[in-house]
C-alpha cells in the first residue's frame, strides 16, 4: 500500500474523498429531478425512467463483470503492461455493449406498437448506443481505481456527468426538444464524461502505450469466457435492482413510473454512500482474499458492513423526517410516493452494507452468488405481483424490500457453511438501535413545536441527526468497539 499507509484508514479517506465527490453529484441530481419534474412532466419523466432502467441493466451485463474483474486481472498481470490489460477489457466490453445496443434497437423496432408505448420505444432507441458509453466509463475509471487515485472517477461522475447532462436538458427545453431532451442530457453526460476519464487513464498510467499494444483475439476470447459467472452475476444483480421498476410500468404505466422513479432517485445517498467504499474496499477486500482466505475476509467484511450502516442510517433517517415536504417541492403526485421512499430507501441501506461480503462468495463460489441472485429476484417479482395491484407504488417498494432479506438471509447462511463465516446478530444492532431511538425523539420533538412546518421540521431534523450521533457514539464506547477497519491489515502488519 502506498507510504505504508494501514489499509483501514486507506479505505475510509478513500471513502471521504468519493463521498464528498457524490455530495456533489446530488446536488446536479436533485437539480436535474427539478428540471426533469418541472419542465418536462411526470409522464415523460416515467418514460424516461423506465428506458434508463433497461439501458442500466444492459450495461450491467455489457460490462462482463469488468469493473470488479478488472482488479483480478492486472494484479495477475505479471510481466505485461498494466494499461495493455485495461485496453484489452475496454476492448470486449466495447464489443459487447455495442451487440445489445444493436438488439435493443432491432428489438424496439419489431415490438408491435400496443405492447410498448411511443415515449418508452424512443428512449430505448436513442440510448441504446450509450449503454458502451456507460460501461467503458466504468472500466476506465476502475482502471484509474487500481492506481489508488480516485480523482478521476470523483470528477467524472459527480461533477462532469451530472452537471453536463443538467445543462443538457435545459438547453434542450430552451430549444423545444420538449420530447427527447431528458434523452439528449443523457448522451451528453456520458460522452464528455467518458473522454475526461480516458484522459484520467492516460494519466494515471503515463500514456496508453498503444505503439506497443497488439489486439490478440484468442485473449480477448479467453477474457469473455472467464467473465461468465461474473457477467451472468452482475446481470442478475442488475436485473434485481430494476425489476421493479419494469413492473411498476407494467401495471402502473408511464405515470406511476414517474412517481416511483422520482421515490427511487431520492434514496440515492444511500446508495452512494456504498459506492464510496467500493473504490478501495473492492480491490483491497480481492488481496485480503488471496492473502488470508475467505475466513479472515468475512470477518473483516463485517466489520466494513457495520461502519457502512451506520454512516447510511442518518439519511434514512432524513428521510423519514423530511420526505413528505421534499417529495411535494417536485410537483403535485410527487408526494404519493414517500412511503415508497422510505421503504427503497431502507432496502438499499440493508442491501449495501449487507452486500460487502459478495466478492467473497463471487470470488470463490461463483454459482452461489448467481443462486442468492436468483432469489432475490423471484422473491421481489412474485411479491410485486401480489402487492402491486392492491398497494401501487408502495407494494413496489416493499416487495424489493422482501427480496433485500431473502437475499441477506441466503448470503449470510452460504457464508456460514461454505466459509465457516458467523457474524454474530448483535454486530450492527447498535447503529440501528441508535436510529430508532433517535427518529422517536424527533417525532416527539415535532409535535411538542408549535408555528410553521418548517420550525418543527427543522427541528425534528435536527434532533434526529445529532440525537443519532449521541446514541451510536454511547454505544460504540459501552461495546468497546471501534472504527478502524484494522482486520484488513496484513497478517503480521
Amino acid at each position: 500500500m502506498a507510504d505504508g499507509a494501514p489499509l483501514g484508514r486507506t479505505i475510509k479517506q478513500g471513502a471521504v474523498t468519493t463521498a464528498l465527490g457524490f455530495a456533489i453529484r446530488f446536488g446536479a441530481r436533485i437539480l436535474f429531478l427539478y428540471i426533469a419534474a418541472r419542465l418536462f412532466g411526470v409522464a415523460l419523466f416515467g418514460a424516461y425512467s423506465l428506458a434508463v432502467a433497461a439501458i442500466e441493466l444492459a450495461v450491467c451485463v455489457g460490462g462482463l463483470g469488468a469493473k470488479r474483474l478488472l482488479f483480478k486481472y492486472l494484479d495477475a498481470a505479471g510481466d505485461r503492461q498494466p494499461i495493455h490489460v485495461v485496453l484489452d477489457s475496454v476492448l470486449t466490453v466495447f464489443g459487447a455493449c455495442m451487440a445489445l445496443a444493436a438488439a435493443i434497437i432491432a428489438f424496439v423496432a419489431l415490438l408491435p406498437e400496443s405492447l410498448l408505448s411511443a415515449n418508452v420505444a424512443t428512449g430505448l432507441t436513442i440510448l441504446a448506443p450509450m449503454i458502451a458509453g456507460q460501461a467503458l466509463l466504468d472500466v476506465t475509471l476502475a482502471g484509474t481505481r487500481w492506481k489508488h487515485v480516485m480523482r478521476y472517477e470523483v470528477t467524472a461522475r459527480s461533477i462532469v456527468e451530472p452537471y453536463v447532462g443538467v445543462a443538457a436538458a435545459i438547453a434542450a427545453y430552451w430549444l423545444g426538444w420538449n420530447e427527447t431532451g431528458l434523452l439528449v442530457s443523457y448522451w451528453a453526460g456520458t460522452l464528455v464524461a467518458l473522454g475526461y476519464a480516458f484522459w484520467g487513464l492516460r494519466r494515471a498510467y503515463f500514456g496508453l502505450q498503444l505503439s506497443a499494444y497488439r489486439i490478440e483475439p484468442a485473449r480477448l476470447m479467453a477474457l469473455v469466457r472467464d467473465s461468465a459467472s461474473a457477467t451472468l452475476n452482475e446481470g442478475l444483480q442488475g436485473l434485481f435492482g430494476r425489476v421493479d421498476m419494469y413492473l411498476v410500468g407494467f401495471f402502473l404505466g408511464e405515470v406511476g413510473a414517474g412517481i416511483y422513479g422520482m421515490a427511487r432517485q431520492i434514496r440515492t445517498p444511500v446508495r452512494q454512500v456504498r459506492q464510496s467504499f467500493d473504490g478501495l474496499l473492492n480491490p483491497i477486500i480481492a488481496r485480503t482474499i488471496a492473502t488470508r482466505g475467505p475466513g479472515h475476509t468475512g470477518l473483516a467484511t463485517a466489520a466494513a458492513s457495520r461502519l457502512i450502516l451506520a454512516v447510511q442510517l442518518p439519511v434514512l433517517v432524513a428521510l423519514v423526517l423530511i420526505g413528505e415536504p421534499l417529495l411535494a417541492s417536485f410537483g403535485p403526485g410527487f408526494v404519493t410516493g414517500y412511503w415508497a421512499m422510505v421503504l427503497l430507501t431502507a432496502a438499499e441501506m440493508f442491501q449495501g452494507a449487507f452486500s460487502v461480503s459478495d466478492l467473497i462468495i463471487l470470488y470463490n463460489r461463483p454459482l452461489a452468488a448467481v443462486r442468492i441472485t436468483g432469489a432475490n429476484i423471484g422473491c421481489n417479482v412474485v411479491a410485486g405481483c401480489l402487492l402491486m395491484p392492491q398497494f401501487g407504488v408502495t407494494g413496489a417498494a416493499l416487495s424489493v424490500m422482501i427480496g433485500v432479506f431473502a437475499g441477506i438471509v441466503l448470503r449470510r447462511l452460504t457464508l456460514q457453511r461454505s466459509f465457516g463465516v458467523a457474524v454474530p446478530f448483535h454486530h450492527s444492532a447498535g447503529p440501528m438501535s441508535a436510529a430508532l431511538l433517535a427518529m422517536a425523539g424527533a417525532f416527539a420533538v415535532r409535535s411538542l413545536v408549535s408555528g410553521p412546518a418548517l420550525w418543527s421540521n427543522g427541528a425534528a431534523l435536527a434532533t434526529g441527526l445529532l440525537g443519532y450521533a449521541a446514541a451510536l457514539r454511547i454505544w460504540m464506547a459501552a461495546a468497546r468497539e471501534d472504527w478502524s477497519l484494522g482486520e484488513f491489515e496484513p497478517e503480521g502488519a
